[in-house]
């Protein structure tokens, strides 16, 4: 019990007034007399000094009780309790490959829904990472428990590698100091740590281990290609045994789908074996795979995607090449063919560089097209005058252009061409106070897809410049297919040009951001991965494997290290307050009705 406002008690001085009052009250009583000659002599026979003591009465005490009343009402009396001190848990959750052995993942998953499920309204929770590169995967209130619980079911493992340091370190930073604080990590234990290198835990730390325990496992490891002068493909796996025990394995072969060859291979304990296959040219796809189920099936498969274009061939229509010649030849992976005429058929050619636009042609040629400097009034593209004086207007500059420079970058003359209804703007320029198209791009009715660089390059500072070479490799990405490494580990991110999309294993298909260049970090389902241009066309694919000596070694498990535990400012005690001064207030009120209500009888 306190008071808000102890001063208020200084109205208890009211309590001896009130007796005070009563104490020089000269009280009269009522007496029949015969005579007033009586009633002298009784006056004088009570005059005298004051009485001594006070004369009690119930108006006296309903008075000094309302005293009491209203001055513990204005004190504000109050009962204060102690609230629960709110809590928050940061779940450190394994979301490596693995997990997908057994039920693991699906354990961990009931563990933490069981945690969030008992939140009260004000806790806390937090799930992080516990892969390479650990990240913040869902965060919340109790009172956001259906959204934390939708968030976790739609969480799925599959990384390589552990940061449990970098996983710590992230979760520290989630403490709450007005909260009770643990940590409790997640994990099937398959991975090693060294306690010397984990930094101290700001609060208790849980261990939580899922999953069947150490298991004998074998994987393939290391699956890859290579093709052969002939065009065949070389194919080659090492299958390694993660058991204590030797075992005997079958190493299946398939390609395009459908079985090729199969071979039997001994594996001694904590060892590896290896096979080797040919297949015939114009094989799509290949397959390896160990016959026989274990502990982890993701890793007894890997996939190989064979169509992958390793070099882009560009032919050069040019009377004066070497400018552009330098910029092309100077892309990975580029193979240049200059000529003076078009030829009549571009079936063998990845991308067709034309440096003007031949007035005898009347249809945009099939396949990608860059279209450099096209002359005025030309069928295609129209534009009847030249705008002089052109400076690029970087607000204007599309993502294809992003990371190039475009300051002091000049053109003495442009086609004023109209921007076609098929293309999209890509660069504008400012000639004086009108806007003229530099650089756009789209897909003419007819299946091609053209870039149109109008402007002439000799009639500008852009080939002394670096953001000539920049810009010719953003004109590839954007028109031809990309170039992925033919083998991604589990959960490996990797760089694709946009205006694309990939189709994952399961079938589902996502379309990557308009950019020059797009993170793709949905890579944690083993298998091929097809990526298709936007004329729905096949142009290029990766595999991604499951198979790693850090996730396919279920025999090595971590042991549940003691933490230290750097203490932390305590929480804040939290408190809540019930006053009685309205009770008292009222007490007070009915008093004084009953101190009336006397009065009033008398």
């Amino acid at each position: 019990m306190t008071l808000l406002l102890p001063l208020a008690l200084l109205g208890l001085l009211t309590l001896p007034a009130i007796l005070l009052l009563h104490l020089l009250r000269n009280r009269r009583q009522e007496l029949p007399i015969s005579s007033l000659r009586l009633w002298q002599g009784l006056q004088r026979a009570r005059s005298g000094g004051l009485p001594r003591h006070i004369p009690l009465s119930l108006m006296l005490l309903l008075q000094l009780l309302v005293a009491v009343a209203l001055t513990l009402a204005l004190a504000r009396p109050a009962l204060s309790f102690v609230l629960g001190t709110p809590a928050h848990t940061t779940f450190i959750l394994d979301v490596t490959g693995s997990m997908l052995a057994g039920s693991g993942f699906e354990q961990a998953r009931q563990f933490i829904a069981g945690r969030l499920n008992n939140l009260r309204d004000g806790d806390s929770a937090a799930v992080v990472s516990l892969g390479p590169e650990p990240q913040i995967l869902l965060a919340g209130s109790g009172a956001q428990k259906a959204a934390l619980l939708l968030a976790l079911d739609n969480l799925t493992p599959g990384e390589t590698g552990v940061n449990l340091s970098a996983a710590l370190s992230l979760a520290n930073g989630l403490i709450n100091p007005d909260r009770t604080n643990r940590i409790i990590i997640v994990t099937d234990g398959h991975f090693a740590a060294d306690p010397a290198r984990l930094p101290a835990a700001l609060a208790p730390v849980e261990w939580q281990f899922v999953g069947s325990g150490p298991a004998a496992n074998q994987a393939l490891v290391d699956v890859s290609s290579r093709p052969l002068p002939n065009g065949d493909q070389r194919i080659f796996a090492r299958a390694v045994n993660f058991g204590d025990a030797p075992t005997r394995r079958t190493l299946r072969l398939l390609a395009d789908g459908q079985p090729f060859a199969e071979t039997s291979v001994d594996i001694a304990a904590e060892s590896d074996a290896t096979a080797l296959w040919t297949l015939p040219a114009g094989t799509q796809a290949a397959a390896v795979e160990i016959a026989e189920t274990d502990a982890l099936p993701a890793d007894n498969r890997a996939d190989l995607f064979l169509a992958n274009r390793t070099t882009r061939r560009v032919l050069l229509v040019s009377d004066s090449p070497a400018a552009l010649a330098r910029a092309f030849e100077a892309q990975p992976g580029v193979v240049l063919t200059v000529a003076t005429e078009p030829p009549p058929e571009t079936d063998g050619v990845d991308l067709l560089v034309l440096d003007g636009l031949p007035p005898a042609l009347t249809a945009w040629p099939r396949g990608n097209v860059l279209v450099i400097n096209p002359p005025l009034q030309h069928s295609l593209l129209g534009g009847g005058t030249f705008a002089r004086a052109i400076h690029p207007t970087a607000e204007s500059a599309s993502p294809l252009l992003a990371g190039i420079d475009l300051s002091g970058v000049y053109f003495e003359r442009a086609p004023n061409l109209a921007l076609p209804e098929w293309a999209r703007l890509d660069l504008a320029g400012a000639a004086g106070e009108n806007s003229v198209p530099l650089i756009f791009h789209g897909q003419p009715r007819n299946g091609s897809t053209v870039m149109v660089w109008a402007f002439d390059l000799s009639a500008s500072n852009l080939p002394n410049r670096l953001a000539l070479p920049l810009l010719t490799a953003g004109t590839l990405n954007s028109l031809l297919a990309p170039s992925p490494p033919a083998v991604v580990g589990l959960g490996q991110p990797l760089s694709l040009p946009g205006n694309f999309s990939v189709e994952l294993p399961d079938g589902h298909r996502l379309f990557l951001e308009s950019a020059a260049e797009t993170q793709f970090n949905r890579t944690r389902q083993p298998g091929l991965y097809k990526i298709y241009n936007d004329n729905n066309e096949l142009v290029a694919g990766f595999a991604v494997q499951a198979g790693s000596p850090e996730e396919s070694n279920l025999n090595r498990t971590v042991e549940p290290v003691a933490l230290a535990v750097q203490a932390s400012t305590a929480p804040n005690i939290q408190t809540d307050m019930a006053e009685y001064w309205p009770w008292l207030a009222a007490a007070a009120l009915l008093l004084v009705v009953a101190e009336g209500w006397l009065a009033w009888r008398k």
